[in-house]
């Protein structure tokens, strides 16, 4: 004995349900979809952000350095300066000194 077997209909409200359930679905799915979204959007951009913010450090960085090297050099070029003046002057002051030295062979000569 076969039997019949037939389709069976859903009533009005089971096919109201199954739609709402199905919109349901589909309106979770997405809202899954666009969160995974934003949140690669969102670490693509704090990505740029942190490699500009680390390239303008390094800018920063390289900056300051060639300030400070400039700054260096003018101090290193001063001091030089001044310890050649020094060198100069202990000269003269040599100079000078021989020349304001009294002769010890005429005091001695004077004395006698």
């Amino acid at each position: 004995m076969k039997r019949k077997v037939g389709k069976l209909r859903l009533s009005p409200n089971e096919e109201t349900m199954l739609l709402k359930e199905e919109y349901e679905r589909r309106r979770k799915l997405r809202l899954q979809q666009v969160r995974e979204q934003q949140k690669y959007i969102a670490l693509h951009i704090r990505q740029k952000v942190k490699q500009r913010r680390e390239e303008q450090l390094h800018k920063l960085e390289e900056a300051l350095r060639a300030d400070w090297q400039k700054a260096q050099d003018q101090k290193m070029k001063a001091l030089e300066k001044l310890y050649l003046s020094s060198l100069r002057a202990i000269g003269e002051g040599h100079r000078r000194a021989k020349e304001n030295e009294p002769d010890l062979e005429a005091l001695a000569k004077q004395a006698e």
